[in-house]
């Protein structure tokens, strides 16, 4: 035998093993023959697939799978029964809580035993039920009647012997004591409305007379709101062409304005800037006026030139026939002695 062959033969039972094992964890035993039924519902309440199927506490299978029929509202339920249990074609598949505190099972009931054609056979349905949770706990629906019987019987007595307390008006139990002050109090409450009703209908006149009031003043109020309406839509058009008249007027001007002072200014800092640069050559000196402000000796000799400029011009004012283009010394000497004798 090859080494190929032996690597097949051991991946077959490596395989095999998986499916076995797989099945066997779910609670399916391929080795033995088994029945498949099929139940229909409309709600499972939880139920998983491996969940175990039971015939008065005894698990005779398992869930096999569970899955949606072609209208996606009813579910189908594959119970895998083992061989060796006969289950009547009329059994019910009831999906039970399996406690207060959550999970369910699936019970097979029944109550006949079958045998030959009346049992089911692999393929068949048969009827699915969802049992409610007091029936899940307690049992059929005739041990739920039983069970609600044997309830009522035990209360009876401790409801008669609790209306007697209340009834006894001398009873110093609690409850009775509440039950009294919650009567006092219900009278008290019945008294306060029938006060308030008569209140009501006193007031009914007035009442009428104020809403009418109100109702005519409303009316006077939407249609002067109306007018006010008409006012401010005249008002707001009136607003908007004032605007538009004399808003670009305005800005015109302004902007001319604004043209106007800049050149203004513009100019006024030309003007500034020759007189802070004359300053500033008349505080170094440079010029006349410089050297006249800056040298005491150059005002002097200013002045001197001024007063003999002055007695330049008195001498030619007194005695012009010096300066006269007279050739004769001997006459300009004459003119002197009668200067001098006058």
């Amino acid at each position: 035998m090859s080494n190929e062959t032996k690597v097949g033969i051991l991946a077959v039972v490596a395989i095999a093993l998986f499916v076995f094992g797989f099945n066997f964890l779910k609670g399916l035993n391929l080795l033995s023959n088994s029945t498949i039924l099929y139940a229909s519902y409309e709600n499972v309440s939880s139920l998983t697939v491996s969940t175990p199927i039971f015939i008065n506490g005894l698990q005779v299978g398992v869930v096999k799978d569970i899955y949606f029929k072609d209208d996606l509202q009813t579910i189908e339920v594959e119970m895998n029964i083992e061989d060796g249990y006969r289950i009547p074609k009329g059994a019910e598949a009831v999906i039970t809580s399996a406690s207060l505190m959550g999970g369910v099972v699936l019970n097979l009931k029944y109550n006949t035993v079958c045998g030959g054609p009346d049992c089911a056979q692999t393929g068949d349905h048969i009827k699915g039920r969802l049992a409610s949770v007091l029936e899940g706990v307690v049992g059929s629906t005739g041990e739920v009647n039983e069970y609600l019987k044997e309830v009522q019987t035990e209360i009876r007595p401790i409801m008669d012997s609790l209306k007697a307390n209340i009834a006894d008006p001398n009873s110093d139990d609690a409850i009775s004591k509440s039950v009294r002050d919650i009567a006092v109090v219900l009278e008290n409450l019945k008294a306060s409305t029938s006060n308030l009703n008569k209140i009501v209908l006193s007031s009914r006149q007035p009442m009428n007379g104020i809403l009418a009031n109100a109702q005519s003043l409303t009316g006077s109020l939407d249609q002067r709101s109306k007018d006010i309406q008409g006012i401010l839509v005249n008002t707001d058009s009136l607003t908007s062409k004032l605007n538009n008249l004399q808003i670009e007027a305005t800005l015109a001007s302004t902007n001319e304005a604004i043209a106007s002072l800049t050149n203004t200014m513009t100019t006024a800092d030309k003007a500034v800037g020759q007189l802070n640069s004359l300053l500033e050559k008349l505080n170094n000196g440079e010029g006349a006026i410089g050297k006249l402000l800056s040298d005491d000796s150059a005002l002097v000799s200013l002045f001197s030139a001024a007063e003999r400029a002055d007695t330049l011009f008195k001498d030619i004012k007194e005695r012009p026939y010096r300066y006269m283009p007279i050739k004769s010394r001997r006459k300009i000497k004459k003119y002197d002695r009668q200067d001098a004798n006058n």
